[in-house]
């Protein structure tokens, strides 16, 4: 028997934010130390932005990044680890996205980043129960939700220093973000839908 669509969904926004907590989600490019500087001016002198590029959809000089080098860069998963591994460089790395993140010099244990993996393997195994749990699902959509707003307007509020100490996005930064919003709507879909009550159909896993 076929899955649920909303199953369907809700394990492929898990997969996506999954892949991407392990691709790069921030690289330091020397190279864009002119180009971010004049972006800084220009962003100084429109003023805010609104809410729809501080917590919705990437800016365009945003998505331009991604693809100038999609593959250098370091993980969500290392960068939870902090810098107590790995090369001086990737240290440095770590230490820069740490303050932008983190708004603190001397602070490069983001551990609480583990809770992505976690809150997304739970909503997708929730999702594939024959009895659903309400409170998990909650859990999960609330969770997931959280942390996608806490990472964006951290992100947002850190955007001149970001461009400053020439820290640009990565492919896996803007995955795990987008999967977690998207798995977080379909947790709460599929909770209303469902009413907390009995789904009946036969569910496969990954």
């Amino acid at each position: 028997m076929t899955s649920h669509p909303l199953q369907v969904a809700g394990k492929t926004f898990a997969l996506i934010t999954l892949v991407a907590f392990f691709l790069p989600w921030v690289r330091v490019s020397p190279d864009a130390l002119r180009k971010n500087t004049m972006e800084v001016v220009k962003n100084l002198a429109q003023g805010e932005k609104g809410i729809g590029r501080t917590l919705i959809w990437m800016r365009g000089e945003e998505w331009r990044e991604i693809w100038a080098d999609p593959v250098d860069g370091f993980s969500g998963f290392q960068l939870a680890f902090g810098a107590c591994s790995g090369t001086p460089r990737l240290r440095a790395q770590q230490e820069l996205a740490s303050v932008a993140l983190d708004g603190k010099e001397n602070r490069p244990l983001l551990g609480w980043l583990l809770l992505i993996p976690v809150l997304t393997v739970l909503g997708a195994v929730s999702m594939s129960l024959r009895r659903l749990s309400p409170a998990i699902l909650i859990l999960t959509s609330l969770g997931l939700a959280g942390l996608y707003l806490i990472l964006r307007w951290k992100m947002a509020d850190a955007y001149t220093d970001r461009l400053l100490a020439q820290l640009q996005l990565g492919p896996g930064w803007w995955g795990t973000i987008y999967g977690m919003l998207g798995l977080a709507v379909v947790c709460l879909i599929f909770l209303l839908k469902n009413r907390g009550g009995r789904y009946d159909s036969n569910v496969r896993m990954f």
